[in-house]
């Protein structure tokens, strides 16, 4: 029975979504293995006069990894079936897909200890040479109870002293689409995450910030948290390439926690042109998956691909010191 369900289970998803048909050997080989061992075990107890514990705890393992699979072709088939017609009202849909990455520093890529990233300085600059949007390192500091702008811990300093969020803000919170890359989410508390929502309630509300506003965390508790809230949220993600043997149940597993957390996009690295992350299967998997993407190499032809899917929103280059920012993504084809 478990077997004729699990076959059930997935010709439905094949005749409702042709697409989720995966051209890869190693899901379809598990499907039929795991087809097999049912089939086999079903035989072999109907047989038996007497069920050995030894062989009643394998028939057991069968039927539940048999049971588990057929969930998970159910389910990713649910929430492909439903992320098809979600319409992502109030996504960042825009040409000009490239933002900046910590602001603009022309002089150099790597990120200092006393360097201008993350500061007024560089997101002013990036606004003026044509960027939609920026995305800034932050970290909550519980004990000062303020968000500083930084990459990394100890704290970069700007001019000799911290810069807060809310001085950033102050000074350019007006003038485009923010994508807030919060680090450590995940180690806050319950009473720093109310904390942390209360100050980017205040941070946000003036001039309708919060709506040009996403806070990016791989800890999708917390970071669903703010969703509640009413932020627009970017689940952070970590696929393997995508030739990988595990990419297939890695994207799928979440694809699931993003639809099911209510996140507003996923984010996640590109790879390159010759070791993809995002890349064929991870394109099919994650189609009508609004994504915020960093790490693009500068090479013409990757980025063109890039820009030419509907379902990219966001780039962010590897090299922070590029203008890219008047790139454009080619026109849909009128039909």
């Amino acid at each position: 029975m478990c077997a004729a369900l699990l076959v059930v289970v997935k010709a439905a998803a094949l005749i409702l979504d042709p697409v989720s048909f995966s051209p890869r050997v190693l899901p379809n080989l598990w499907l039929v293995l795991v087809l097999l061992a049912l089939v086999r075990g079903g035989r072999r107890a109907l047989r038996a006069t007497e069920c050995a514990p030894l062989r009643r705890g394998g028939l057991l393992a069968v039927l539940f990894i048999g049971g588990l699979t057929t969930a998970h072709v159910a389910v990713i088939a649910w929430v492909d079936h439903n992320l098809a017609t979600r319409a992502n009202t109030g996504v960042y849909d825009d040409p000009h897909k490239v933002w900046s990455n910590r602001g603009l520093v022309l002089e150099t890529n790597e990120i200092l200890r006393d360097g201008k990233h993350n500061s007024i300085e560089s997101v002013t600059l990036a606004f003026d040479r044509g960027a939609k949007g920026v995305e800034v390192d932050v970290f909550y500091d519980s004990e000062l109870a303020l968000f500083i702008a930084s990459h990394d811990r100890p704290y970069h300093l700007q001019n000799g002293k911290l810069l807060s969020l809310r001085e950033l803000l102050a000074a350019v919170g007006q003038r485009g689409e923010f994508w807030l890359d919060w680090k450590k989410l995940g180690h806050l508390d319950a009473a720093s995450v109310e904390a942390a929502r209360a100050e980017l309630e205040e941070l946000t509300t003036p001039g309708g910030l919060k709506q040009r506003f996403y806070i990016e965390g791989e800890d999708p508790l917390n970071l669903g948290f703010f969703r509640r809230a009413g932020f627009k949220t970017i689940f952070d993600t970590r696929p393997r390439d995508d030739t990988s043997v595990i990419t297939t149940l890695l994207v799928d597993l979440y694809k699931a926690v993003y639809y099911f957390g209510g996140h507003t996009v996923m984010g996640m690295d590109t790879g390159t042109a010759d070791a993809p992350i995002y890349g064929p299967e991870t394109r099919r998997l994650l189609r009508n998956v609004p994504l915020f993407l960093y790490h693009a190499p500068d090479d013409a032809a990757f980025l063109g691909e890039l820009l030419g899917s509907p379902d990219i929103r966001v780039l962010l280059m590897q090299d922070h010191s590029l203008v890219r920012y008047r790139l454009l993504a080619p026109a849909p084809i009128a039909r």
